[in-house]
């Protein structure tokens, strides 16, 4: 689909990136960039950038988590800090839920129809632990529908740089199958993983349709230009900020 995920301004001024499948007057969404949410606060002061993030998609509040690279994924109904986690799935109105990265997929997903959004952060080892599909098993809990529900894969290091040694493509295969060799794609005398890929199988394999699947197609190590990069900037990297909310309804 052309143009399904376009960096555009937020009225605060900010650049992000916006897919059009969730563009929905129930939803607002939003992937920062260096040009707007600022790169360090996102990294370091999780509280004053979910505060930040939260007023910028006009939602009242936001809840945030220390990521820890698993499967874990939590409900919440409350704002603030969740706890140990990867994902985060809410049918709470104006409460924004995000992720944070510089490198490693975050995902964001909506079914509309039942109010229930979620977001995920599928690093390599989070992808070994299925923590997408985790999330979208947590908000079938809530009563979304896979074949319903949309879903972006955000900004990421992506197939055509990010490269992994043979003890992190035989993690992957341990852990997924024979069949996640098809993620891994011989580049010199390296090998680069799809992370892209790896977690639009586990969409599929969870009933959510390949039509509802979008990716932003954006490499942040090529585009580090516009989005923070740990590989490229190590220690100095920041971190993008991708959250989603259900927005209050008018009265």
């Amino acid at each position: 689909m052309p143009n399904e995920f376009e960096i555009t301004s937020l009225p605060n001024g900010w650049r992000v990136g916006q897919f059009a499948a969730l563009a929905d007057p129930a939803l607002a969404h939003a992937v920062t960039t260096k040009l707007g949410l600022d790169v360090h606060m996102v990294r370091h002061e999780h509280a004053k950038a979910g505060e930040a993030l939260a007023a910028a998609l006009g939602a009242g509040a936001a809840a945030h988590v220390e990521q820890v690279h698993g499967g874990r994924v939590l409900l919440v109904d409350r704002p603030g800090f969740a706890g140990q986690a990867d994902g985060l799935v809410t049918r709470e109105r104006g409460l924004a839920i995000w992720m944070r990265g510089a490198d490693c997929p975050l995902l964001l997903a909506a079914d509309i129809e039942a109010g229930v959004v979620g977001t995920a952060h599928a690093s390599w080892r989070g992808t070994v632990a299925k923590v997408t599909r985790e999330m979208i098993r947590q908000m079938q809990a809530l009563g979304a529908r896979p074949e319903r529900t949309l879903v972006g894969i955000c900004p990421s290091a992506g197939p055509c740089c990010y490269e992994v040694g043979p003890e992190v493509r035989q993690q992957v295969l341990d852990q997924l199958g024979p069949q996640a060799d098809a993620f891994f794609i011989p580049h010199g005398r390296g090998i680069h993983f799809d992370l892209w890929s790896a977690n639009r199988d586990q969409l599929l394999d969870c009933g959510v349709s390949p039509d509802h699947i979008h990716l932003s197609g954006l490499c942040t190590m090529c585009r580090n230009d516009l989005f923070p990069s740990h590989r490229k900037e190590a220690d100095q990297a920041g971190r993008l900020a991708a959250g989603i909310c259900l927005l209050e309804k008018s009265k």
